[in-house]
């Protein structure tokens, strides 16, 4: 089976703020994610993780290296690469909806304007979206009358109106209250076990070891490990990888310490730490 996404040797740098000097986030990404995975990104703040994702559909344009998708090459600039997002959909931390919008009119405008659809079949597919995520009866509610977890279910809705052939998400519950987390991590369960195509950037550890298919382990925009999370998570070879692990499941842990242990290999038996990483 061929892959749906690959990049070749991806380089990414942008320009300091002060300097002319530029910094290097992505220097030499070459992966592949196949179709119906749930491919998850993990790693420490300013790895590179989301400047990749946003790579992967051109949302930010790649220093050099190639980004094929379906077999094309989507850094070609003849490519109408509007329509390789419309296939490559994204759903983000902030949510990005119109506050003057309702649900439903926040996804009908997308395919209004890239579908081309009229009023009414975009409205039907905007409530159809609607009832996959469970908020059809929020239709007719405006973003600031809905809650965080309903706001980011309304996005992973447009997404989804739009079918697309993957969905990117950039930690899409990182804006959360932690009360709210679980609802939309249910939204994403359920789209993975429907075959979704999933790249996801994201803590949560838990979420991670139960859907991935594929993990990649970030560091100093290099990918240090890949692999099953079987692997990445109970056996991981790479010391970064090890102490990435420790520091973000001990911090789960001291916050919940009736869940189960378990030992990554390489740490002491009192740093034994807990396999869900949901917060």
């Amino acid at each position: 089976m061929a892959p749906i996404i690959e990049t070749v040797d991806l380089m990414k740098s942008f320009k300091a703020k002060k300097s002319k000097e530029e910094h290097m986030v992505l220097r030499g990404i070459s992966i592949k994610i196949m179709p119906s995975n749930v491919v998850v990104i993990i790693g420490p703040s300013g790895s590179g993780k989301s400047t990749l994702l946003r790579c992967l559909n051109r949302m930010n344009e790649p220093t050099s290296g190639k980004i094929f998708f379906e077999g094309y090459d989507i850094t070609d600039p003849s490519i109408d690469i509007n329509l390789i997002r419309a296939q490559m959909n994204m759903v983000f931390q902030s949510f990005n909806l119109f506050m003057h919008l309702t649900a439903r009119k926040n996804i009908s405008l997308a395919l209004r304007k890239v579908k081309r659809m009229n009023a009414e079949e975009a409205d039907r597919n905007a409530l159809e979206a609607l009832r996959k995520v469970g908020l059809e009866d929020k239709a007719d509610a405006f973003p600031g009358q809905l809650s965080g977890g309903q706001q980011q279910r309304v996005a992973i809705a447009r997404a989804l109106a739009m079918q697309p052939k993957v969905i990117l998400f950039d930690e899409p519950t990182s804006a959360l209250d932690p009360e709210l987390i679980g609802e939309v991590l249910d939204v994403m369960m359920k789209l993975a076990s429907e075959g979704m195509t999933m790249v996801v950037v994201t803590h949560e550890m838990g979420f991670a070891r139960e859907m991935a298919d594929w993990v990649f382990f970030m560091d100093e925009g290099l990918i240090a490990e890949q692999g099953p999370p079987e692997e990445i998570f109970v056996r991981p070879q790479n010391e970064r990888t090890k102490l990435f692990l420790k520091r973000i499941l001990k911090e789960v842990d001291a916050m919940d310490p009736l869940k189960p242990k378990y030992e990554v290999p390489g740490l002491a038996p009192e740093d034994s730490i807990s396999p869900d990483g949901n917060r």
